[in-house]
């Protein structure tokens, strides 16, 4: 009460019971979210059309990450394409190489490649590999004076780490003038950008170019915990600076309490999903962890098939996590833990990480072929594309009575719409894992260019 009568002395609006009650709420569908955010993104102008710059580059940048996986000698299909190959290497777990692209004498870009996972390759310690796409705890990206708050997947990082000491000195004396690319497929894909965060946070590196990536898994996100502890260090520094000085420190609290406060609660904005009568224009975009770690959004430029199922892995649009969050007391776990230490793992909005930078979404239909929609700045974009793809099983749908293939009343025994559900998630499933394919990328952007700059209708290139 005495901080609630300083605060109103000094005109501060002061968090209500109402505002930090735990919700127990049930989640509303993955179709209420997706329309919500369909139609807040029908009245923005994050989602354009890729530029001929963008296509050129994704071009290069494919088929460079399709090489890696070749068996043998990759110098004679690095030189196919026009670049000068400096160096290789592989660990059990993967394979990266560097290439120069040149222009007369002078280097004008230095591109970074990793594979991902191959789990034919003979040399793939399988077991190992496994173990460290389990290891889906969080680490800090980078450790230190000023390091952000931003964790990575754990296992990815380890992998990465094993071959930082070969690939960086070949960073870090890039001639000068020329820019540093990063590109890879998959689980290379996250390594890869991994990698272009670490150029600028352990080296130092500024010339960098954004890094391309191929159906990849997100591997990084925002440390909610670590932000709050900064924030309450900050309020305090303030407190007692004021009160050092004979200011106005009760001020100065209550402003830190307020903010601390909505950081926090249920009405911080981006907290949660979309919830039935809320106006989605009046939530404010959150930032993802690549501007928390100090990159623009577009240092990633991140190409999505449709039909992929990699790139939900550790999202919220992931059907386990959505199956899970339904459960009332499941997610009043997930708003207790929210409110506790903000916005992070596990909570209401996200399952494990976030999905980071430009997303380049690739849908193909029959009817118009391969096509491209862009979502620039807004990185709620995949899981949302994801949700209303209906990729995914429809959790909520999966009810005893179920309609017949007739169009009547009829049980899952009698061949109703549950059990064919099942049997198209099942199969979508089998698709999806074959959308995977790197090679599916470059026949996709393939596509896209020839389409884009021959003016080419056909629809069966």
């Amino acid at each position: 009460p005495a901080l609630a009568a300083a605060a109103r002395a000094h005109g501060i609006a002061t968090p209500t019971m109402a505002s930090v009650r735990l919700s127990n709420r049930r989640l509303v569908s993955p179709r209420f979210a997706a329309a919500s955010a369909s139609a807040a993104r029908s009245n923005s102008s994050s989602s354009s059309q890729i530029t001929d710059a963008e296509l050129k580059g994704a071009s290069v940048a494919v088929r460079l990450a399709s090489h890696v996986y070749k068996v043998g000698d990759i110098e004679p299909w690095v030189r196919r394409e026009g670049f000068t190959l400096m160096a290789e290497g592989e660990t059990n777990c993967t394979r990266w190489y560097v290439c120069d692209k040149r222009a007369g004498e002078a280097t004008t870009h230095r591109w970074v490649i990793v594979r991902g996972a191959a789990w034919n390759n003979e040399k793939v310690d399988r077991v190992r590999l496994s173990t460290q796409i389990g290891k889906a705890w969080p680490s800090p990206l980078h450790e230190g004076k000023g390091a952000p708050p931003v964790v990575v997947h754990t296992g990815v990082k380890e992998m990465a780490d094993e071959f930082w000491p070969d690939v960086s000195p070949w960073i870090a004396s890039t001639p000068t003038g020329a820019r540093v690319c990063f590109a890879g497929h998959s689980l290379g894909g996250s390594m890869a950008m991994l990698l272009m965060a670490w150029s600028k946070l352990r080296l130092g590196v500024d010339h960098l170019d954004p890094c391309w990536t191929f159906g990849s898994p997100p591997v990084l996100a925002s440390d909610g915990w670590e932000m709050r502890k900064r924030r309450g260090a900050d309020i305090s520094e303030s407190v007692a600076r004021a009160a050092a000085d004979g200011g106005d420190w009760v001020g100065e609290l209550m402003r830190g309490v307020t903010a601390f406060g909505a950081d926090a609660g249920e009405g911080r904005a981006g907290a949660s999903t979309p919830t039935p009568g809320v106006d989605t224009e009046t939530r404010s975009t959150r930032e993802d962890a690549l501007r928390v770690a100090g990159f623009e959004s577009d240092s990633v430029r991140a190409f999505v098939l449709s039909n992929d199922p990699v790139p939900r892995m550790w999202l919220a649009a992931d059907p386990l996590f959505g199956a899970a969050a339904a459960n009332e007391t499941v997610a009043s776990l997930m708003s207790a833990r929210e409110w506790l230490f903000g916005r992070g793992m596990l909570s209401r909005g996200r399952f494990l990480y976030d999905a980071a930078g430009t997303l380049y979404w690739m849908r193909w239909a029959p009817e118009a072929g391969t096509a491209v929609t862009v979502h620039r700045g807004d990185p709620d974009a995949l899981c949302e594309e994801l949700s209303r793809d209906g990729s995914g099983v429809d959790w909520e749908r999966m009810d005893d009575t179920t309609t017949s293939p007739e169009g009547g009343s009829g049980s899952a025994e009698g061949g109703g719409t549950e059990e064919r559900s099942w049997l198209d998630a099942g199969l979508r499933s089998v698709v999806g894992a074959m959308d995977h394919n790197a090679q599916n990328y470059v026949d996709s952007i393939q596509y896209l260019n020839v389409r884009r700059f021959t003016g080419s209708s056909s629809k069966a290139l």
